[in-house]
């Protein structure tokens, strides 16, 4: 899905699908791929964030980012959209973000675990000089043990997620892929 500028749309689900509620980013991603990629946009799935995805991030328009959220009730799906950081000083975390991407403390574990989507957004600006608009889906998630099953609450959120998506690139575009 071209935007106009034609870089596109990025679509990152990420969480740990082995740990119950915490693999529900790929799995909302993975019910959007298929559509989302019949009409343009790049699906990702994965684990966690990682540098690599810093050059695919440079390359789009815009970001999803889809996300487990441990701060909210089981099941409730919120939207924010990300305000990119230029990163200061001789960290590429200084300006980092929480898991819904506001501003943090500097932290020393970005290139591990600890990277956030306001993080990689940073990271694609000084590798690549360009920090696309991004916005995180997130769904307040209440099992986080180790597992194959989401909670019935997120399994009944994936849908709102799902639709949360699509709204958040139509709203940055002017046709939302998936709907016809």
């Amino acid at each position: 899905m071209s935007t106009g500028k034609g870089r596109g749309i990025l679509v990152v689900g990420f969480g740990n699908t082995l740990r119950g509620d915490d693999g529900v980013g790929p799995e909302v991603a993975e019910t959007l791929a298929v559509g989302l990629e019949e009409a343009g946009a790049s699906v990702v799935s994965t684990q966690q964030l990682l540098p690599e995805l810093a050059e695919q991030v440079s390359g789009a328009d815009l970001v999803v980012f889809i996300d487990a959220a441990a701060d909210r009730p089981a099941g409730e799906v919120a939207t924010e959209w990300l305000e990119p950081r230029r990163p200061t000083g001789d960290q590429p975390s200084s300006g980092g973000a929480t898991s819904t991407g506001s501003p943090a403390e500097t932290r020393d574990d970005i290139f591990s675990h600890g990277m956030r989507p306001a993080d990689l957004l940073a990271l694609a600006g000084v590798l690549y000089g360009a920090m696309p608009a991004a916005v995180v889906v997130s769904v307040g998630a209440e099992n986080f043990e180790a597992g194959l099953c989401l909670s019935v609450p997120v399994v009944r959120a994936v849908p709102r997620a799902a639709r949360a998506v699509l709204a958040a690139i139509g709203s940055r575009t002017e046709e939302v892929p998936g709907d016809a």
